[in-house]
This record gives structure tokens, sequence and C-alpha cells, in this order.
């Protein structure tokens, strides 16, 4: 079985729940930022 690694954007790296990685992980991009913008402001966080 081999392991592949990705290359992790800053995004990826900060806090976001493993839940919200695992369903938008193959949606690509602009999806996934989206997700990290809305987990920010409802955490009160500043994004990126």
């Amino acid at each position: 079985m081999a392991i592949t690694r990705t290359r992790r954007s800053s995004i990826e790296r900060r806090c976001l729940s493993k839940t919200s990685k695992r369903l938008f992980r193959s949606k690509g991009t602009a999806m996934f930022r989206i997700v990290y913008q809305a987990e920010c402001h409802a955490r009160g966080r500043k994004t990126l």
C-alpha cells in the first residue's frame, strides 16, 4: 500500500475542521476557500 502525499496550501494548514477537509477534499481550490472563509466567519477568526 503506497502512501500518496500532496503538498498542502496555507489554507489547508489552518485550523479547518476535519469534517470539512474530508467533505470538500476533491472539490477544488475555490470550494475549499469558500468553506474556509465560512468557518472563519463562524468562529470569529481572520482569514488569510
